[in-house]
């Protein structure tokens, strides 16, 4: 009888199963082994990612500064602010997004937070050229136009108002620190 309950895998000393080994132990293995190999590859990418978004922020932001004399010659003062401002909170865009990755290196999480400030400014930079786009156009500007550009005005004045009520709601919300998680 102990040859059979051996054959079947049990210790027939112990009426219990011969080997404490399950089925997944080898895939518990290659868990223990790859995930940290993996999570380093991941932080390794991120960290690229983020000095690419740190190389094209300094880069926008030396564009912007080198073109605004030349725009301030060619377009005049107001339309020049404007590109200079549409510029810069396209540099704040980048540096939103790097300081998302910064966080995921950090806390190996994201936030919702971010991604609605970036929103945010970029419901802002369109504004922004529509407005510069009216001023260019003046007298020029047909009905038509005109009806879509304050739809155009209204659609992102409304996402920044629901943004903000999101960014409001969130600050609102209790922290894992809060709750006691």
């Amino acid at each position: 009888m102990a040859g059979f309950l051996c054959a079947r895998g049990y210790d027939a000393a112990m009426d219990s199963p011969a080997s404490h080994h399950h089925p997944t132990s080898g895939a518990h293995r290659i868990h223990e082994e790859l995930v940290p190999k993996l999570e380093s590859a991941d932080a390794f990418i991120y960290a690229l990612v983020g000095m690419v978004f740190l190389a094209a922020a300094l880069g926008m932001l030396g564009y912007s500064l080198y073109a605004f004399p030349g725009d301030l010659r060619g377009e005049g003062f107001a339309l020049a602010i404007v590109t200079l401002v549409n510029d810069l909170l396209l540099v704040m865009i980048i540096m939103e997004v790097l300081r998302t990755v910064i966080s995921y290196l950090k806390e190996h999480g994201t936030s919702l937070q971010p991604f609605l400030f970036i929103a945010a400014i970029s419901a802002t930079r369109r504004i922004l050229a529509i407005g510069a786009q009216m001023s260019v156009a003046g007298e020029n500007l047909t009905p038509d136009k005109f009806r879509e550009a304050m739809l155009d005005l209204v659609a992102n004045a409304g996402a920044i108002l629901a943004i903000a009520l999101a960014l409001y709601l969130l600050s609102r919300r209790p922290t894992a620190r809060e709750r006691g998680d």
